[in-house]
């Protein structure tokens, strides 16, 4: 990466972006970004996150605001030629070189297997932000992905350790949310741009453990702990990882033009594990209640029939007995090649100590 290239930042007023946004700054390492940075806004975007970002960093509340080379722009990602026209516009009043990168975070954020699809769904985000590297004639195109758009091959229940290969786009949809299947479409769209001759890089990160509005989706997990909202856990494992890790990482791809698929995964964790160590260090006293494979995955699936049925049927699809009891662990090597990852307790701590305070 140029280092006085003009780099611009989708999703920079979520967790996720403004992390990176802050890595760029220079506040999670030494080595900031000299060239200017065009962070996309909505008239309507919230710049609540931005300030707890700040404020988790102990960085007094204008600190981003008061960087010389840090830019908003007013643009609607859902239209490449809307966001062209804006950037160039601006650019050319205020005597900054086009972007010549892109780093791609904004995706609407939903893991629960029964969501319904977003107004702009990440497919089509991806698509136009494709379009508008094209447009710009970017140099480099770096796009947040998911470990969601990977599978393994064991029956569900058993244990796999899976990595940046196990990438089955053909699965079928009957076992895959509408987040997963969003995020595989997002990141064919990547590789079929670098068939066409885009240089691309592609992070695929874990559950993101962070910092943020009580509201947001990102933050949804901890919500539910801190008001007593989640009744049990199960013995089903998910690969988690701090946003901090994942803003080096990503930062770190960029710069190195590292294709990928980085997987960012710190550790393989149990449900129960983690929802105790979170509920622990956010101060929920709930106890949940255990739900283990043996015998409840083979109860969800005599009872089957019943996803059909209004309000209840969600809880009896596949896709729930898969995020409930799956047992696939990501390797997060690549990722640990690239930055050195902190240990989970204390980021649950830190994370956890912080919504704590700012929750109440």
């Amino acid at each position: 990466m140029d280092s006085k290239a003009t780099i611009f930042i989708t999703g920079s007023t979520g967790q996720l972006g403004s992390f990176i946004l802050a890595e760029l700054l220079g506040f999670l390492s030494d080595e900031a970004h000299e060239g200017p940075i065009l962070c996309a806004k909505r008239a309507s975007s919230s710049m609540h996150q931005i300030s707890m970002t700040q404020d988790f960093l102990n960085l007094d509340s204008e600190h981003f605001y008061s960087m010389q080379n840090l830019h908003w722009i007013y643009c609607d990602l859902g239209d490449g030629h809307f966001c062209y026209d804006a950037i160039t516009d601006y650019c050319s009043v205020h005597g900054i070189a086009p972007p010549q990168e892109i780093i791609h975070t904004a995706a609407a954020i939903n893991i629960s297997p029964f969501t319904t699809m977003v107004n702009t769904s990440n497919e089509q985000l991806t698509d136009q932000m494709l379009l508008l590297g094209e447009l710009l004639k970017i140099k480099h195109f770096t796009h947040i992905s998911s470990i969601a758009v990977m599978g393994g091959t064991v029956p569900l229940g058993e244990e796999e350790m899976i990595g940046p290969a196990d990438f089955y786009p053909n699965r079928s949809d009957a076992f895959l949310s509408n987040y997963a299947l969003g995020k595989i479409a997002s990141e064919l769209h990547v590789w079929k741009a670098q068939a066409d001759g885009m240089s691309i890089s592609i992070i695929r990160p874990g559950v993101i453990l962070g910092i943020g509005p009580k509201e947001k989706s990102p933050l949804e997990l901890w919500a539910r702990i801190h008001d007593g909202r989640l009744p049990f856990a199960t013995d089903g494992c998910t690969g988690i990882v701090d946003v901090r890790d994942v803003a080096s990482i990503t930062v770190a791809v960029h710069r190195n033009r590292v294709i990928g698929p980085v997987i960012a995964v710190a550790d393989n964790t149990p449900h129960y594990v983690l929802l105790e160590k979170i509920g622990m260090a956010i101060g929920s006293t709930k106890k949940l209640k255990r739900l283990n494979a043996e015998p409840w995955l083979d109860r969800m699936r005599d009872f089957a029939f019943l996803s059909r049925v209004p309000f209840i049927g969600k809880w009896f699809t596949p896709q729930m007995r898969i995020m409930l009891f799956s047992k696939i662990q990501y390797d997060g090597t690549s990722g640990a090649e690239l930055h050195r990852y902190r240990a989970t307790e204390d980021s649950i701590s830190q994370f956890g100590h912080y919504l704590r305070n700012v929750w109440t």
